[in-house]
């Protein structure tokens, strides 16, 4: 499993259960701690005795990864193997078909709608200060209560 590139992740597995904290010990750790013949797919018992660093909790939940170039066995790309990436001037090209499609059809990103909300906004409040100049506060509540009912 060094070889080829796996990784284990281990996850705290405290009692409070609050505690995230998550670490990827070195393959060197492992095999220094459980020994080089320990099966860490089958055999997860050993982990039990694992301290978190953090919490000071007992236990680990174990995650295996394979590597990203391991066909078929759900790497980096997915449950499945999406290709090559495409090269970066082939992005680059995409991207600019995209927003040359985007322009096209009128769309607007949402930075520039809501830069137009905020001048809006703006423009709103700036004729509200106009027409309100004299004004002197919001209006009484309690004037249209009578004996402790509203009308």
């Amino acid at each position: 499993m060094k070889e080829e590139g796996w990784r284990i992740t281990l996850c705290c597995k405290a009692a409070n259960a609050r505690c995230t904290h998550s670490w990827q010990p070195t393959w060197d750790q492992l095999i220094q701690y459980f020994g080089p013949d320990a099966d860490w797919v089958k055999d997860r018992t050993g982990f039990e005795r694992l301290v978190c660093e953090v919490c000071g909790g007992r236990g680990a939940t174990v995650i295996v990864q394979p590597s990203a170039d391991t066909h078929g066995m759900g790497g980096a790309g997915g449950a499945h193997d999406h290709g090559p990436m495409p090269a970066p001037e082939d992005i680059a090209k995409r991207k600019a078909e995209f927003e040359a499609w985007f322009r096209f059809h009128g769309f607007k990103t949402n930075a520039e709608i809501a830069a137009e909300a905020r001048a809006e906004r703006k423009r709103i409040k700036e004729a509200e200060k106009e027409t309100s100049k004299h004004f002197i506060g919001p209006p009484n509540p309690w004037k249209y209560r009578k004996r402790g009912r509203w009308l």
